[in-house]
């Protein structure tokens, strides 16, 4: 009976540390999930030595200031082309025979919705480190070790406008839909293996479907992403991914 009870009392005791220790952070695969592969037709574009180089997709290069068509060279990194003539920072390759809308430069948000969207981002993106600092100095978009690399206001017909923001903590990155204020998501991607710090194209109807389409970019990697915008939802769809790591033939 005595060894019973020792027993009984040793697993309780067990159950309680064990129901009392913090949660595994996941990785950010596991957190995540796979992205989708590379979009039919569209293709990516990344720089090396200051040299662009398209993975799939046509002649006619997007990036943040411009739009431009390229001459496809030798065969460069990751399976892609060198492209002369690309526009400056050029992250994605329309696909051939489609023409949409340029991107154009977003206007510029306060610090407070910048500093919300640093909190959202928070919130989405897995725990952070347990030491990690919060630093009073530190810049809106860089407490708790996120790095907010992007935040657009998009305006929408029949419908309040919506904030459009992408950051990354360790190697988990996000793309969060806010309301116009800031205060809640209303849509999120999460974006795994983003090592590097994530920014997203300026928004535009890029292939003349209707939609917005943006693409959220580091140096390493590439997500199309697509944004509906009707009057009663807006919702970020990924299209596609690339990725070309840094030193890869």
């Amino acid at each position: 009976m005595g060894g019973g009870l020792r027993g009984g009392a040793l697993a309780l005791a067990l159950g309680a540390i064990t129901c009392g220790s913090p949660a595994p952070t996941p990785s950010s695969a596991e957190w995540a999930g796979p992205l989708p592969g590379a979009a039919p037709g569209w293709g990516a574009v990344f720089w090396r030595e200051g040299r662009p180089v398209a993975v799939g997709g046509g002649a006619r290069l997007i990036g943040p200031v411009g739009v431009a068509d390229a001459a496809r060279g030798g065969p460069g990194p990751c399976g892609g082309e060198w492209a002369d003539g690309a526009p400056a920072r050029a992250v994605l390759a329309l696909p051939t025979g489609v023409h949409g809308d340029a991107p154009t430069k977003p206007p510029a948000v306060p610090a407070g919705l910048v500093e919300a969207a640093a909190w959202r981002l928070d919130e989405a993106l897995p725990a952070a480190e347990r030491f990690t600092p919060v630093d009073p100095a530190a810049a809106p978009a860089r407490q708790r070790g996120v790095e907010v690399g992007s935040v657009v206001k998009l305006r929408r017909t029949g419908g309040p406008p919506v904030i459009l923001t992408v950051g990354a903590r360790g190697c988990a990155g996000a793309a969060l839909l806010l309301d116009a204020t800031g205060a809640r998501a209303v849509d999120e991607l999460r974006i795994p293996g983003a090592c590097a710090p994530l920014k997203a194209l300026p928004p535009a109807d890029l292939d003349g479907d209707g939609a917005l389409e943006t693409a959220l970019y580091s140096d390493e990697q590439v997500v199309l992403v697509r944004i509906p915008m009707d009057p009663a939802r807006a919702a970020l769809e990924a299209l596609g991914s690339w990725s070309c790591p840094a030193g890869a033939p």
